[in-house]
């Protein structure tokens, strides 16, 4: 059964909460959008597992401070139990003049875990004119 506008809204949802939990610097938070071996993938590289994504956060230290992450045009396929997503991120300094700091796609397969959906594995490429 193709997913239902609101499971698609659901998952577009997710990649929000995914995103206002980094800018807030929430790691609990943005765990949760996980699944327990969630794959992030990157120009950092590549970590697996809540333990290692808590890693990558922490990683990522200065790079959300201060930050707002801007998911948008969300493309959205699969059934109630795993999908794929692809959409767009925008990083946008709030702290100094507004200017935007990296731009690129993330390819997202979710699955769903206790009836909720998370990511299963992020891909994230920044746009070639921005550093990783």
């Amino acid at each position: 059964m193709p997913l239902t506008a609101d499971e698609k809204l659901e998952i577009q949802e997710l990649a929000v909460r995914y995103a206002l939990a980094m800018d807030a610097e929430d790691v609990s938070s943005w765990l949760e959008t996980w699944t327990d071996d969630g794959t992030w993938a990157g120009g950092l590289g590549e970590y697996i597992g809540k333990s290692s994504l808590r890693e990558l956060f922490h990683e990522l230290g200065e790079r959300i401070k201060g930050k707002r992450h801007l998911m948008t045009n969300f493309i959205i396929t699969g059934d109630s139990n795993s999908a794929n997503m692809k959409c767009y991120m925008t990083i946008i300094d709030r702290i100094n003049a507004p200017e935007i700091i990296a731009t690129g796609v993330y390819t997202d397969t979710l699955k769903r875990v206790n009836g909720r959906f998370k990511f299963l594995h992020r891909h994230v490429k920044l746009d070639p004119s921005f550093k990783t």
